[in-house]
């Protein structure tokens, strides 16, 4: 009975000592036409401008564009871009300001809060940024080991459109996809991102838009 009481406490005591996913991830899934996903979608509020700042929230459009949300917010999606893969609900991205999301900028340090599928809890993953894709808006982010010595894993189904906050807890991107190049001095572990200042100037026409490529070769514009 002691052993079981004292493993109690210590399981306890983990959890305790555990990071909690950020109040800005909410998870999310959606269904319709055959189509299903689960996924994180990102608040867009201003910080410490209390409800005032509500923004509406930031996903990716390959989880949004699956029909209705039957879990999480059920805020419209108002504009979205199926290449660059970003999508705003809620909220028109015209009354967004870039500049109140930082840019992502090389050996900055990140987590990734998000809610793999059915995770009620959600995770949250260390990472640092690497470098930026060949194709924009895209950058990559290394994922390091855990705080409690768990080797670097890659994001997982359900996790895509998370959090990618700033050590103050800024929103600077919304996660893409995962990825296990290997190059020497790195845990071979990644995820792809979206910066968010990169998708709301794409939103407002402030920057081109990511055009469909064949083999590396951007493909011509057919009007």
């Amino acid at each position: 009975m002691t052993r079981i009481v004292s493993t109690v406490i210590v399981v306890m005591l983990l959890a305790a000592c555990s990071k909690s996913v950020s109040p800005r991830a909410e998870r999310v899934f959606y269904r319709g036409d055959g189509a299903a996903a689960w996924g994180t979608v990102c608040k867009l509020d201003r910080r410490g401008f209390m409800w005032m700042g509500k923004r509406g929230y930031v996903s990716v459009a390959h989880v949004t564009e699956n029909g209705t949300p039957l879990v999480g917010p059920k805020d419209e999606v108002t504009i979205s871009d199926a290449l660059s893969d970003w999508s705003f609900l809620g909220i028109d991205a015209a009354r967004l300001d870039p500049d109140d999301y930082p840019a992502m900028e090389k050996g900055m340090e990140v987590e990734i809060h998000g809610f793999p599928a059915r995770d009620r809890d959600g995770e949250v993953i260390p990472g640092v940024v690497y470098f930026d894709d060949p194709e924009p808006p895209f950058w990559w982010v290394e994922l390091r080991d855990s705080d409690d010595g768990i080797e670097a894993e890659g994001v997982i189904g359900g996790i895509s459109g998370s959090c990618v906050l700033d050590d103050s807890g800024d929103l600077v991107a919304v996660v893409h996809a995962n990825g296990f190049s290997q190059i020497e001095g790195t845990t071979n572990t990644w995820a792809k991102v979206v910066p968010v200042r990169e998708a709301i100037l794409q939103a407002q026409g402030r920057l081109p838009p990511r055009r469909r490529t064949l083999l590396g070769v951007t493909l011509p514009r057919i009007f």
